[in-house]
């Protein structure tokens, strides 16, 4: 073996081990680094071969195969299959509490509160239905029940929008991930074909990829050549480096709220799990239950209070008068009339205004209890208490379930983290090993250059 070639042995081992020192120290500095995959440098052994003169070579030292992520790609899929059902309960929990706080229940600021005040102020009146002051009362308590019944019934209607533009936002979240995983692959994959790596570039993605399984359930596979390939339902999301953007399209059938659709060829998006899907539902199937059921227990109540006040008569005698005016809970009012002059509350059943008269005001104050909801079977406070306790139902199994599955995730990211992240420890014994082997080799030069002065300067 020429000194030539140990010579040379000996720069690849330099090169090698300080390659592997590199890699070491890009490790140990993003080792707080979110998303950050810890790389190696793969060393390998270059064979030896036989010489000119017949004589075996042992070797001609080492090189750098490639640099690559330490990635548990199973774990990943296991983990990213687990984030779009995470990310749905966090957010259906995220929006029935607020559902929750808006109900105001139980307290003073409730629907069920103003309905107690309303009945007993009709009460109080039947015990002096002459009282302009129990008669001022009386509108003043309709007019809290109807200030009640606006503000959940306007607040459910907002949560509706505010999950409308949650979609909307996630459009343009998706739609900005999806380009990005696109214009990824376009710079990965012929860097992967020259052998250059691309471990923070896939890093990126993967964290794009990441945010992506929680808005919704993707699928995906990386192909031979580097590539990313992602879709949602069967529909392509990125394909090399394109991407297929998501649109929202108002739908006039919908309150004009958006529909979600590919850009390309119209196709609705099947989202289902994910963010999406739990902003998608509160919109279209749960809040609008809630508000249904609230506007059924108003439009009871308009119907009832009208009925049973029309048939009585005020202190000027009048009669056939609605309290309230509206339909529903957003739009349910004291008449204009009836607020504007006391005398128009028809306390009396009897024609002419029988001095003493406050049969109407009992029969007023006695809906309270009448079993006129759900096929007569409940009262008005038995009906809203059913839907105040059914969200605090739906509140509670989402809670829990939240819950248990950012259990599963917890332990699916700590797998995966053990498997990417960066040990302090391992890093430090690591470049202790790559500083010795580079001293040695730069020793092994040292004696190959005292060789070449023998063999040059001192040889007679």
């Amino acid at each position: 073996m020429s000194i030539s070639i140990s010579l040379n042995t000996a720069v690849q081992a330099l090169l090698a081990q300080q390659l592997a020192i590199d890699t070491t120290s890009h490790n140990i500095s993003n080792a707080s680094t979110p998303g950050y995959s810890r790389q190696r440098a793969r060393l390998e052994a270059i064979p030896g071969a036989y010489e000119s003169d017949g004589l075996p070579h042992p070797g001609f030292g080492v090189q750098v195969m490639d640099i690559s992520r330490v990635r548990d790609i199973f774990a990943d899929f296991q983990l990213r299959g687990q984030l779009a059902s995470g990310a749905q309960y966090d957010t259906e929990t995220q929006a029935l509490t607020s559902i929750e706080s808006l109900m105001a229940e139980p307290g003073d600021a409730g629907i069920r509160a103003a309905l107690d005040q309303f009945f007993n102020a009709w009460r109080d009146l039947s015990n002096n239905p002459e009282s302009g002051p129990a008669r001022i009362a009386v509108i003043q308590a309709g007019q809290t029940l109807s200030m009640a019944a606006n503000r959940l019934g306007n607040a459910l209607v907002q949560q509706r929008t505010d999950a409308n533009n949650r979609i909307a936002a996630s459009i343009t979240e998706v739609n900005g991930l999806t380009e990005q995983i696109a214009r990824l692959n376009e710079q990965i994959v012929p860097m992967k074909l020259s052998g250059t790596s691309t471990g923070d570039l896939e890093d990126k993605r993967d964290a794009a990829l990441d945010r992506l399984a929680q808005l919704m359930n993707v699928t995906y596979m990386e192909v031979d050549n580097g590539s990313m390939e992602v879709s949602v339902g069967g529909h392509p999301l990125v394909s090399r480096n394109r991407s297929f953007a998501l649109e929202g399209v108002p739908n006039a059938l919908n309150a004009n709220y958006l529909d979600i659709r590919f850009v390309t060829d119209g196709v609705a998006l099947n989202a289902a799990k994910g963010e999406i899907r739990a902003n998608l539902d509160m919109r279209d199937s749960y809040v609008p239950a809630r508000i249904t059921e609230l506007d059924t227990l108003v439009a009871q109540i308009i119907n009832d209070v009208n009925t049973a006040h029309a048939a009585g008569y005020g202190l000027d005698g009048g009669t056939g008068r609605a309290f309230f005016t509206g339909t529903s809970a957003g739009t349910i009012a004291v008449d204009a009339a009836v607020a504007a002059n006391s005398n128009f509350v028809a306390a009396s059943s009897t024609a002419g205004g029988v001095p003493g008269d406050s049969r109407n005001a009992l029969a007023l104050a006695d809906l309270q209890h009448a079993r006129v909801l759900n096929g007569s079977t409940q009262t008005y406070n038995d009906f809203y208490g059913s839907i105040v306790s059914g969200v605090g139902v739906s509140l509670r199994e989402a809670t829990s379930r939240s819950e248990a599955q950012s259990l599963v995730i917890e332990q699916l990211n700590a797998t995966r983290e053990g498997a990417k992240g960066v040990n302090l420890d391992e890093e430090t014994v690591q470049l202790v090993q790559f500083q010795r082997a580079y001293q040695a080799a730069s020793k092994l030069i040292q004696v190959i250059d005292e060789m070449l002065d023998t063999l040059i300067n001192r040889t007679i």
